[in-house]
């Protein structure tokens, strides 16, 4: 695998990755903003009506056509907030030039169709199209009018609101409903306008062959900008003392949220130590907590990645919310007093650098891989990284688990039970 990083422009990075082994290609270009919350709904929304048509195919069905053309090509796009940045990828997937049937360049063609979403949308008179500004405005609300059907999906997102309260984090990326609904065609051209001019873009290239002529239409296609400073590690500050939030609503199964969090950590001892407590089938959670005493239905635990936070989800039934409370912290006790195998530390550091090989696999993940190493600032390889996961020790857990503190507590319970 070849990787290559230049500077097109002050603010513009292009990354080219090169792996013989793919079939297909993948340009994908994140654009990196400050976070503020208020404007989460607009910057969704954007993200769907951009890919929804372009003033070359200005409806779905053109926008369809285009894509056979290109053999299956597909566009996308996926959001979220790291730290205190906000985050949108647009990325174009085709096969690669070798199974062109004609020699068409389709990494080009791909390129230039993206290049066509983001820079020539479908727009009149300084608004979006109408019909595809409400298409994808209904398409939205669903997606937000659907997060309460997932319970799991539900109880995270209502205790990030206690967990980060007043950070960032906090605020659906989504927006509200009503957030949504207050939205124009003429607001979310204008907010197309300034992301346009302030975002930092880091644009990927994933294929098996080099794309010479990628960066020079890249180049050609945005101009420097003066980007503001993103920030990607903003721990979050710990609470005077555990606070706990209830909520009651028609459920079957009770999801109980614990959050803890660190002051200062290495993203790979943090990665590690939970990885230990609840992020694998092998952790004291799901083998004591969920095998073992039989508390619950699932206990996980994940790392709220610049947020120096782990987080604790599970699902139980409504008799057994504070004994699952309770033995959550034993295990957690467990590493702080170091009663634990040295196998669970070997088989954490074995898993987490076994996904870092894995990485390459498939051109989503060889971007990620990438972007996660610039979030970071740092240029580490592989095996640099890796080396870094083995190098934690025993008393390394045993030091991060004592200086987690139990932050917040979300419950989703019946109402029944709390009756």
């Amino acid at each position: 695998m070849k990787e290559t990083t230049i500077q097109l422009h002050k603010g513009v990075q292009f990354t080219s990755i090169v792996e013989p082994k793919f079939k297909t290609s993948v340009i994908s270009v994140i654009m990196l903003l400050p976070a503020e919350p208020e404007k989460y709904a607009e910057l969704a929304m954007l993200r769907n009506v951009l890919l929804n048509s372009c003033e070359k195919y200005p409806n779905a069905a053109l926008m369809s056509e285009q894509m056979q053309n290109l053999y299956g090509a597909s566009l996308n796009s996926g959001i979220g907030v790291i730290g205190n940045t906000w985050q949108t990828e647009y990325f174009v997937s085709v096969i690669g030039d070798d199974y062109a049937l004609e020699g068409e360049n389709l990494c080009m063609e791909a390129a230039s169709l993206l290049l066509e979403c983001l820079l020539h949308p479908n727009v009149k008179q300084n608004a979006f199209d109408d019909v595809a500004f409400r298409t994808e405005q209904q398409e939205l609300l669903d997606t937000i009018d659907s997060e309460v059907n997932n319970k799991r999906n539900y109880a995270i997102k209502k205790a990030r609101k206690v967990i980060f309260e007043g950070e960032t984090n906090s605020y659906s990326v989504y927006g509200t409903r009503e957030e949504v609904l207050a939205l124009t065609p003429e607001k979310i051209y204008k907010t197309y306008q300034e992301v346009l001019q302030k975002a930092q873009l880091l644009i990927y290239y994933v294929g098996a062959d080099e794309a010479p002529g990628l960066p020079e239409l890249f180049r050609n296609a945005f101009a420097e900008r003066d980007v503001s400073q993103m920030l990607f590690k903003a721990p979050s500050p710990c609470k005077p003392e555990t606070v706990t939030a209830r909520e009651t609503m028609d459920v079957q199964q009770c999801q109980l949220l614990m959050a803890f969090k660190i002051p200062e950590v290495s993203q790979e001892t943090l990665r590690v130590c939970s990885m230990m407590f609840g992020g694998a089938p092998f952790s004291l959670l799901f083998s004591n907590v969920r095998e073992k005493m039989s508390l619950c239905y699932y206990c996980s635990s994940s790392v709220f990645l610049g947020k120096n936070t782990i987080l604790v989800s599970s699902g139980v039934s409504a008799e057994n919310l504070e004994k699952t409370r309770t033995a959550i912290l034993e295990q957690l006790n467990l590493l702080k007093t170091g009663q634990f195998e040295d196998k669970l530390l070997t088989d954490a550091t074995r898993y987490l650098t076994n996904a870092l090989r894995l990485s390459g696999d498939t051109p989503s993940s060889c971007i990620n891989e990438a972007f996660e190493c610039f979030i970071r600032e740092d240029h580490a390889n592989l095996k640099e990284r890796i080396a870094l996961y083995e190098s934690v020790t025993r008393e390394d857990i045993i030091r991060t688990a004592n200086a987690l503190i139990l932050d917040s507590v979300y419950i989703l319970e019946n109402e029944e039970a709390n009756a």
